[in-house]
Parts: structure tokens; sequence; C-alpha cells
């Protein structure tokens, strides 16, 4: 994710309801959860993953796209979500 990309609402809507998701699993929350959420919601549609990440002006090949929900969330892109390192290396995402 380029510093100017601003990212779509169709992907942080994905992110907040992959939180929800996560929230009702008994383990701390995590990107990577919210990925497994993010991939489903694009896995409905043929071209899902082309739309979830039209925003995103990268040319890379490969895109660690954890890190991207992780980016945006650090960068405040969306309401409500922080990180919180809990003590064992692990971050979490706290709502």
């Amino acid at each position: 994710m380029k510093k100017n990309d601003k990212p779509s609402e169709y992907f942080l809507g994905a992110i907040l309801r992959g939180y929800d998701a996560e929230t009702k699993i008994s383990k701390p929350v995590t990107c990577s959860g919210i990925w497994d959420h993010v991939v489903m919601e694009c896995l409905k549609r043929q071209d899902g993953f082309e739309i979830m990440f039209e925003w995103d002006s990268s040319k890379a090949q490969s895109i660690n796209r954890i890190g991207t929900i992780r980016e945006c969330i650090e960068r405040g892109f969306v309401p409500g979500l922080r990180l919180w390192a809990d003590g064992k290396r692990l971050v979490v995402v706290k709502g």
C-alpha cells in the first residue's frame, strides 16, 4: 500500500466485518484472522479480489495483504480499531 493510497469503503467494511466475526471466536483477534474473512468475501464473486483492491496503486507482484490490514488500522482508516501488543509478541486488534 502506497502512502497516498486511500483504502475503499468496501475494503474497510470488510475489515470491520472480519473483526466482528473474529470477536465471536474465543481467541485474540489478529490481522491474519481478519484476512481470512476478507478472503471469504472476495471468493463470493469471480472478480472479488480485483474489486476489493482496485484502490491499491501498488504494482508489486506479491503484496502482504495482512500487512495492508495492519497498516490501515495503524493509520486510523478503520474507525474504532487499534493494534495492541499482548506481551507475548502477538499483535492483536482491539475495538
